[in-house]
């Protein structure tokens, strides 16, 4: 548990915009129910914006589909102008309610992992440090101080990486005219792969080393914290079952209540996600079982983003009371 309260966040080679107004290296209480509670103003005010994107998408695919059923009745053409215009719109609703979705997602699965870092410093009495809490952050980039302040990405992780970026180099330098072959290619993109997995970067030093950098953009920072988490499910890191029964052991009933679910129903959506990828991946036609199960996995996929915003919401209500749990209050 304490491996989850390192420190902060920060950037590199691309300019500086401070993630935050506050300066100290650690928040008070007082501090990070502010932060958490603006969070969640900010998130609901984001998940409605992408509720009304969605339902203007769902309308102008209906008003699509009835101009389909005219044209197939022999009523009007698919190049007139009106029709023309319907299809523009839809295309561009379609477009914006995804970039909705995924920024929504994106800013509560920040939320929910501040929320998050807030619980586990309260569980074991530690401060919440500031960078920590903003190094989710969806959309700034962190200075370079914050940035290094981050938990670190796994050394051997980071010498692997360079490793075979440094071999793909001595390939390239012994052979130039094969550099492209498919064993090179197999090498470059492996390389690549595992720096971007790992939310690094290879770049050369003044000493033309090759070496693997931290990341600056925020999908970097959110796998270099989150891992396969973020890599393989699209959520933060989060408790796991297994460690409910020690976080929890303390709380009062319905606060372990609350708790214990909103965590399980994040993880039920994850579930539901690999279990669609299973029956997708099925050869030959589908069972009418798999088709009710698939569509009722999806369902349950579709909530990821409000079922985590409901884990948030839990956590930060919850604060308070955790704390004075574990301060012996």
């Amino acid at each position: 548990m304490s491996d989850r309260l390192a420190s902060s966040g920060s950037i590199g080679s691309i300019g500086s915009i401070r993630a935050s107004a506050i300066t100290s290296a650690t928040l008070t209480a007082g501090e990070v129910d502010k932060i958490l509670l603006a969070m969640a103003e900010a998130a609901d005010a984001l998940l409605q914006e992408h509720e009304a994107e969605q339902r203007r998408m769902e309308k102008l695919n209906e008003h699509s589909e009835s101009l389909i059923e005219q044209r197939n009745k022999g009523l009007g053409s698919a190049h007139a102008p009106g029709t023309v215009l319907s299809s523009v719109r839809l295309r561009l609703a379609i477009r914006s309610a995804k970039q909705h979705r995924d920024a929504a997602h994106e800013f509560v699965s920040w939320w929910a992992d501040a929320a998050t870092v807030a619980w586990m410093a309260a569980v074991a009495g530690a401060p919440v440090s500031r960078v920590r809490l903003i190094g989710a952050d969806p959309e700034s980039l962190l200075d370079d101080d914050d940035l290094a302040a981050l938990p670190p990405v796994d050394e051997q992780t980071r010498r692997l990486v360079e490793l075979s970026a440094r071999l793909d180099s001595a390939n390239v330098a012994r052979s130039p005219a094969t550099a492209h072959g498919a064993g090179q290619d197999d090498l470059t993109t492996a390389a690549t792969d595992l720096a971007a997995r790992h939310g690094l970067r290879i770049e050369v030093s003044e000493a033309h080393e090759l070496k693997a950098v931290d990341g600056v953009w925020p999908e970097d920072r959110r796998r270099r914290l989150w891992g396969d988490f973020w890599l393989e499910h699209r959520i933060p890191l989060l408790p796991v079952p297994d460690d409910l029964p020690a976080l929890l052991s303390r709380m009062p009933p319905e606060i372990a209540t609350r708790l214990r679910a909103a965590t399980r129903a994040v993880f039920q959506a994850v579930v539901a996600r690999i279990r669609t990828d299973e029956i997708e991946a099925t050869e030959g036609p589908w069972t009418g079982e798999q088709i009710d199960e698939y569509e009722a996995l999806s369902r349950q996929e579709d909530s990821l983003t409000a079922w985590l915003a409901d884990y948030a919401r839990a956590v930060t209500e919850s604060l308070p009371v955790i704390r004075a749990t574990h301060s012996g209050q």
